[in-house]
């Protein structure tokens, strides 16, 4: 029995060594295989789609870049264009139209039926190049037909007493332009109806042909200084825009309403005293220019003439008169 119990010792302490390394190798397998799994949890946690993931300053600095500058990312798409139409542009400034050429520029050139505009600009500087009539004139008298107005038409004066020249059948009759007539006659009733007085319109108060204007010019009072007349190339009369009106109150010819209420007809005191500097005409208180209704409000509440004013909406400058 004392010989074999040494030999019981040491398979015990084998066996113990082997238990022992064996433990180790397999939490040393655990924690290895717990290292891969982390690894391999995170990698597919890099790949899942940006929507799951959380927001990060760097996303969110790009999400502020896009909404502060959208056209760098998805342009905005053009307009329907029947919500905002395109207005077809004009080639000429406002105030100088085709029918206009400059004072060293002048060419006269033949033709009836040229356009107008209600702010064309017409003076020493800045003349019509057209010889003919302008557009849509008819008789004043077609559209002046109350018994209070007094039309003298340029036939119904003797001969020797004509300081005007008839170059053609229409030229036998006082004209303007027809739209122009409608807003003046609205005008006139306004007055005739505030005042109880009628309004006279006598021989050329309205169109001009080219001959009677310079026969005016030619015939001037020269001591006026500014003039009271221009040459035919210059006068806004050979528009069809502009009138010659009397007031029929005695021989005191009060324009105070006229003056007052003008604008809500579209029409200006053309040629004022305190712009006889500007417009180079000196005071005509009897000279109505229509405008429409818009321009001539505007230019009221501005304090300007035509002149300051086809300045004013150009935002250039134009030539100062004479």
């Amino acid at each position: 029995m004392a010989t074999r119990r040494p030999v019981k010792k040491k398979r015990s302490a084998l066996r113990r060594a082997l238990e022992t390394s064996w433990i180790e190798i397999i939490l040393l397998i655990v924690v290895v295989a717990l290292i891969v799994v982390l690894i391999v949890i995170g990698t597919s946690g890099d790949k899942k789609p940006a929507k799951e993931q959380a927001p990060t300053a760097t996303t969110a600095v790009a999400a502020l870049t896009q909404t502060v500058k959208p056209t760098e990312e998805a342009p905005t798409a053009a307009p329907d264009p029947t919500d905002t139409p395109t207005p077809t542009p004009s080639p000429y400034p406002i105030g100088l139209c085709e029918s206009n050429t400059t004072d060293t520029e002048v060419v006269s050139v033949p033709g009836d039926n040229w356009k107008v505009d209600y702010l064309m600009l017409v003076n020493w500087n800045y003349r019509l190049k057209y010889t003919g009539d302008p557009e849509n004139l008819v008789r004043i008298d077609s559209i002046l037909t109350e018994d209070w107005y007094s039309i003298q038409n340029p036939i119904s004066v003797a001969e020797s007493e004509r300081n005007f020249v008839i170059e053609k059948e229409d030229d036998k009759y006082e004209r303007g332009n027809r739209e122009v007539l409608i807003h003046l006659d609205e005008m006139c009733k306004g007055y005739h109806a505030a005042t109880g007085h009628g309004v006279k319109v006598s021989q050329t108060g309205g169109y001009r042909n080219y001959a009677t204007q310079d026969r005016f010019w030619n015939n001037r009072d020269r001591s006026i200084d500014p003039p009271r007349t221009i040459p035919g190339n210059a006068s806004e009369h050979r528009t069809g825009l502009g009138f010659d009106i009397w007031v029929l109150d005695g021989e005191k010819y009060d324009y105070t309403w006229f003056q007052a209420h003008c604008h809500e007809y579209g029409f200006i005191l053309r040629y004022p005293g305190n712009k006889s500097s500007i417009t180079g005409i000196t005071n005509e208180q009897w000279h109505y220019r229509y405008v429409g209704v818009e321009a001539a409000t505007e230019m009221k509440q501005l304090g300007m003439c035509l002149e300051e004013y086809v300045e004013y909406k150009n935002s250039q400058p134009v030539q100062e008169s004479r």
